[in-house]
């Protein structure tokens, strides 16, 4: 069993198993089952690469076994950094088969990020897509393993890949076959144990470099599960994986866990662009589309939209971030699909709005968690004081006041217990007994039916569904020899939600800094999206009697700065 993770309590342990939620199998063995029912039925497409169940299958056992081969074992951790391609997924379930963990990373990630987590994983391998949207993964590789003594398997997957030497390519063993792979007892003598960690998430950072968040095989197969029945999953389903795969909305809220374990298909996309979505959904009769409040914002406002036939689109499910009423108001009447409201978090809980939900409902809230069995409280932010809460005695699913916020806390069959390898910021992150604090502020609504989400209590920026740490391009803007002192805050954004301006003052009078300055600094140090896109240079920033910038005062500052902004555009 991997060290360094905070496993479930023995007693809860119990009793989700006794109540059926975890029931001793990993997500492999269900998707196993699944193949071997559907053998014939398309399971996966991809550009131009198309999968039926049994290849699914086949081709997973397969590399499995060349990953055993080549002396992955189990409980080894693999840095997985790939786009929206096919084989992603193969490399997702083989590594489920033989028990290897992958450390989830988005493509957008650099060295900063990849050489921290890799580091703190103590990763033995690193799976990149070569050569993608005009950036050198291999570049970036073989810094990180020049570092990283273990970090002995670096692989490329992807079609048409030119492959260093060195490197493992995963489309070759996919067509090279292995001693073993129709032997089903040699394959399950690899199965890991169904409570021991099958993935390491990133979060979305609060405190500088993104936590790594065990999720076990039982609460991840469990949730991917329940989050996917609650939407009407089944065989005839059609998922779009459009955002990156490494969201835990893509992968297992529902996700690709979710389709397939209900026996549906997966559409892998790499283009994020309007036009590509709708040419899919058309072409290939998607049902289901997780997107982020950006994407559907675009998609209302296509103007080529009606060129398209969307008839298939059943439901869009919102995540990542808060989606407007104004917006939401606008799916069903334009895009003919019904909007589900979702707020999930890798950390665990997974709340969303129901099919049976009223428009009022779904349109100004994050619903209720998906689970019965999960626990969750809002407590008030400076006393610690219970608003309000779950109950379990059949009678009623919570108790307390409504419309009163506080910061929401959760514990249940798929929330974590602590993050990987992180004892003392567990402590501050988790309650005596063992709720989850998500750092969100919201209350519960007047009908009792979800929560409304009103803002973050964390030191964060949710820019289109990429939560990141302001600490963390702190710390970097602090490297550079023009500033003194740096604080970054979100600022209001229509499509995005929240983007990053930066408050900075200069180590001497005179001196000036543009944001092209900044931003050429941070090139390559960390991912775009984490950038700032307003600078404003300030002779000194607020700071508390400790010390502390006054970040709330900067916060109404840049908002009270846009506002007149905009009104003198009017």
């Amino acid at each position: 069993m991997l060290e360094h993770w905070t496993p479930y309590r023995p007693e809860l342990a119990k009793q989700y198993e006794e109540k059926g939620y975890w029931k001793k199998e990993t997500f492999s063995q269900v998707f196993d089952n699944i193949a071997e029912r559907f053998w014939e039925r398309e399971a996966l497409v991809g550009g131009d690469q198309r999968y039926k169940y049994g290849e699914l299958k086949k081709g997973t056992d397969r590399l499995a076994l060349h990953f055993v081969k080549m002396g992955l074992k189990h409980g080894d951790r693999v840095v997985v950094q790939l786009i929206n391609i096919p084989e992603f997924v193969f490399i997702y379930i083989a590594f489920q088969k033989i028990g290897v963990i992958p450390v989830m990373c988005l493509p957008q990630h650099r060295y900063t990020e990849i050489s921290q987590i890799a580091a703190k994983a103590e990763a033995v391998g690193y799976i990149i897509p070569g050569f993608a949207k005009k950036y050198n993964y291999v570049e970036l590789v073989d810094q990180v393993a020049a570092e990283l003594p273990y970090m002995k398997f670096k692989m490329i997957a992807g079609e048409n890949q030119e492959i260093p030497a060195g490197y493992h390519y995963i489309n070759e063993l996919l067509k090279t076959p292995v001693e073993g792979e129709d032997d089903a007892e040699l394959l399950r003598s690899y199965l890991p144990d169904p409570h021991d960690v099958c993935i390491l998430l990133l979060s979305g950072g609060t405190t500088g470099i993104p936590k790594l968040i065990p999720r076990e095989y039982n609460a991840y197969r469990y949730v991917a599960e329940e989050s996917s029945r609650e939407l009407g999953y089944n065989m005839y389903t059609v998922q779009l994986a459009v955002a990156p795969v490494a969201h835990n909305m893509v992968l297992a809220a529902p996700g690709i866990q979710g389709a397939f374990s209900f026996g549906g298909k997966v559409v892998m996309s790499t283009s994020p662009k309007t036009e590509d979505i709708c040419k899919l959904i058309e072409k290939e009769r998607i049902t289901h589309v997780p997107m982020v409040p950006a994407m559907i914002i675009n998609m209302l406002n296509f103007e080529d939209r009606p060129k398209y036939d969307l008839s298939s689109w059943k439901i869009v499910v919102n995540g990542g971030s808060k989606i407007e009423p104004v917006v939401a108001a606008r799916v069903y009447p334009e895009l003919g699909c019904r909007l589900i409201s979702q707020f999930g978090m890798s950390e665990g809980t997974i709340t969303q709005t129901s099919l049976f939900d009223d428009d009022d409902v779904t349109y100004n809230t994050i619903g209720l968690p998906v689970s019965p069995a999960d626990e969750w409280k809002i407590i008030d932010k400076d006393d610690g004081h219970v608003i309000a809460e779950s109950v379990h005695d059949g009678t009623a699913r919570w108790k307390g006041e409504a419309e009163v916020p506080g910061e929401l806390i959760f514990r249940g069959p798929y929330t974590i217990r602590g993050y990987y390898n992180a004892a003392e910021h567990n402590k501050k992150a988790f309650t005596e007994d063992g709720f989850y604090r998500s750092g969100d502020l919201g209350a519960m609504h007047e009908s009792g039916k979800g929560f409304v989400i009103m803002g973050r209590i964390k030191d964060a920026i949710n820019r289109g569904g990429e939560k990141f740490s302001c600490e963390e391009v702190e710390n970097l803007v602090l490297k550079n020899e023009k500033v003194h002192d740096a604080a970054l805050v979100p600022m209001p954004d229509p499509v995005l939600g929240e983007k990053a301006c930066l408050f900075v003052s200069l180590r001497e009078p005179g001196l000036t800094i543009t944001l092209e300055e900044i931003n050429s600094f941070l090139d390559g140090k960390l991912a775009k999206f984490k950038m700032p896109e307003r600078l404003e240079v300030r002779d000194d920033l607020p700071h508390t009697n400790i010390g502390k910038v006054k970040k709330e005062e900067l916060r109404q500052e840049i908002y009270a700065i846009m506002a007149e902004e905009e009104k003198n555009k009017q």
